[in-house]
């Protein structure tokens, strides 16, 4: 039966390949590990963020539950004492909690007061700016008022003879008693004042201000005494006077000194303001009060609110107040946010754990305690919670997710760890598989390039030895001459012969570091002079001639004769031959400096800059139809390289496609020594 030969598929030829063995062995070997072990690792990472954030919520809706416990007992507590006041019908905080005494005892942290036909109570008395009930100030009957009271103040407003009415207010305070004498000399200083009177208005106002306080006309005496002698060192430019006198009726507006209604509080406040700042107040000092008084300012009028509408929370623009009352009669205090915000509020969190952050929201979604996040934080638990009967809403977030998830991290971290090297791995061993392909390849081909140009190159002199000797041998050769002339060929072709082994053995022995070099005093002129003719002699078939400069009594170099002469010689062979159609190739010398420079020169068809960048380099050989018409193998050059950096010179080279090339070579001229 005859053998049959069997194909195998395309498919199994293309898998059986060389390079495709590798590309098997890596995606066996490494991909498919390596995704393994990454999809394992991303599997583990997400069960264990998983298993992290279902304990995390759990412990937070924990917290938020004790949470709601703690402000409801807190609460109920706090409704109690305001209940146990209300019963007892005094005004006694020593049984209240510490957190509502220090809130009273802080401006505008807090205040209790009590509504019944006694009037209005307030404790601490200051605690209010303003009057929030009607609580009439006292006054001066009118039946009391001296006789010749009301002719004087007909002569001051309704006949505006200031002099008289001066006059008669003082024959008035002469006989006046002590509950009369405040308000004759309000009177008597405001006539002077009117008169123009400034220093003797002034110093009557200081009269009044020692005196004991009385209510005139619904304002205290020493009030109106503080507040016209502002005005009047305002007035006179005074200054200095001014910021003290302002800055210490500010101080007694603040601190509740004289209960007001509204209006009035608000009218002298502004005054006292405009004064403060025209004045040389110091600033410090004032933007504390300032400070004080929107606190107070805003707990006045959260009790007002609350005295006309009961109800737990008081929100403002400025404030919020949390309120807890108790009727017959109406008791209640009222306790700012700002205040329990930054003395209990913090208390109470940091007892749940050093690590989180809660806010507490009202029924309206106001945010009453804490200060949630612009986004929702991760993990943040929404609590809805009953507090003294009333619905409130706690958020609860870790502080610092980090912290909590510490024994996550590691094993995220051991995770990264692995798909990090998986990725390395992976890119590491690409890349090696590329570049060794990539490496074979191109040794292949620069060894198939380099057995080929090396064949040919052999071929051509070995051919013509060949045929000279053949023509010798058969005797056709008989005219002496001819016979000359073919041995000489023959000298020639095998000089050619022994230069390319020597340059091929050269480049092995530059490659492994065994190149050794001759180096001796070289009288530079002489040596080229004999380089270019026995160049000439050899390429007399070409009809090429090298022209150039080379003077004489150029320094001496100190160089290997042979390797030197064989650098410049490769470098005017190249010349001739990317130089088709010229006949001149030029050389020229000259000293420039501590260095001899030798240029060849060229006229043919130039290199690109590309190409220039590496042209030194072995195996190396420029694009082009000219470059692929001539043979080499790509070492001239690289050989050029490694002879010129041994004698510690450099090679450049500078061209222009179609323009030429210059290749220079510089070497430095030998050192004198003391006998010359």
């Amino acid at each position: 039966m005859r053998n049959l030969l069997v194909r195998r598929p395309a498919w199994l030829r293309f898998l059986f390949r060389p390079g495709q063995r590798l590309v098997g062995v890596f995606l066996v070997f490494i991909l498919l590990p390596g995704t393994f072990l990454g999809v394992y690792a991303l599997r583990a990472l997400r069960q264990e963020g998983e298993l992290v954030r279902q304990r995390t919520n759990e412990r937070l809706e924990r917290i938020a539950r004790e949470l709601g416990r703690e402000l409801d007992s807190e609460f109920q507590l706090w409704e109690e004492t305001v209940r146990l006041a209300a019963r007892e019908g005094t005004l006694n905080t020593d049984s209240f909690p510490d957190i509502i005494q220090q809130a009273l005892e802080k401006p505008g942290g807090g205040v209790l007061f009590s509504m019944s036909e006694k009037g209005l109570e307030i404790f601490p008395s200051g605690a209010l700016l303003y009057l929030i009930a009607s609580t009439p100030a006292p006054r001066i009957p009118a039946s009391r008022l001296p006789t010749n009271f009301a002719e004087a103040e007909s002569l001051e407003i309704e006949q505006k003879d200031y002099r008289s009415a001066i006059l008669a207010y003082r024959s008035l305070l002469d006989s006046a008693d002590d509950e009369h004498r405040p308000m004759l000399l309000q009177r008597l200083a405001r006539t002077l004042r009117k008169a123009d009177r400034l220093d003797e208005a002034f110093e009557t106002y200081c009269n009044l201000l020692d005196l004991d306080t009385i209510w005139i006309g619904g304002l205290p005496s020493d009030l109106i005494a503080q507040s016209e002698l502002c005005s009047l060192a305002a007035e006179r430019g005074d200054v200095a006077e001014l910021a003290v006198m302002a800055i210490e009726l500010y101080r007694g507006l603040t601190g509740g000194k004289w209960l007001l209604d509204e209006p009035r509080y608000l009218y002298y406040s502004d005054r006292c303001c405009s004064w403060c700042r025209e004045s040389n107040v110091e600033l410090g000092e004032f933007d504390q009060l300032r400070m004080m008084e929107e606190r107070k300012l805003a707990l006045s009028q959260a009790a007002e609110e609350l005295l006309k509408r009961p109800r737990r929370i008081l929100t403002s623009e400025t404030e919020t107040h949390l309120a807890f009352w108790r009727s017959n009669p109406f008791t209640s205090v009222l306790l700012s946010e700002s205040f329990l915000g930054l003395d209990w509020w913090p208390g109470i969190i940091s007892a749940k754990g050093e690590d989180l952050d809660v806010a507490l929201f009202s029924t309206n979604g106001h945010v009453f305690f804490g200060t949630p996040p612009a986004e929702t934080p991760p993990f943040a638990v929404m609590y809805d919670a009953m507090i003294d009967n009333m619905p409130w809403l706690i958020q609860v977030w870790p502080r610092n997710p980090g912290a909590i998830y510490a024994d996550m991290r590691q094993k995220q971290n051991l995770s990264t760890a692995i798909l990090v090297f998986v990725v390395v791995l992976l890119v590491f061993g690409s890349y090696i598989t590329v570049r060794i392909m990539r490496r074979e390849l191109e040794v292949a081909r620069i060894r198939a390039d380099f057995v080929s140009t090396v064949s040919h190159e052999f071929r051509s002199p070995l051919t013509g030895i060949r045929l000279l000797g053949e023509m010798l041998l058969d005797g056709r050769a008989i005219d002496g001459k001819k016979q000359h002339n073919y041995f000489k060929m023959i000298v020639q072709e095998s000089d050619r012969l022994t230069r390319l082994v020597e340059n091929i053995l050269d480049f092995s022995r530059m490659e492994e570091g065994r190149k050794e070099y001759r180096f001796e005093l070289l009288s530079t002129s002489q040596w080229l002079l004999r380089l270019v003719a026995d160049f000439e002699k050899e390429i007399t078939t070409d009809r090429v001639v090298v022209e150039g400069s080379i003077p004489k009594g150029l320094p001496i170099i100190l160089a290997d004769s042979e390797a030197l002469g064989s650098a410049v010689h490769n470098l005017l062979d190249n010349a001739v031959k990317y130089s088709p159609g010229e006949k001149v190739v030029w050389l020229d010398a000259e000293a420039i400096g501590s260095e001899v420079r030798i240029a060849i020169r060229d006229k043919g068809v130039g290199i690109s800059e590309h190409d220039r960048k590496h042209i030194f380099n072995r195996f190396y050989r420029a694009d082009g139809e000219i470059s692929k018409r001539i043979k080499g193998a790509g070492l001239g050059l690289n050989l050029v390289w490694h002879i010129i950096t041994a004698h510690n010179g450099k090679v450049e080279c500078e061209s222009r496609l179609g323009e030429g090339s210059t290749f220079s070579i510089r070497i430095p001229i030998a050192p004198i020594t003391e006998g010359g």
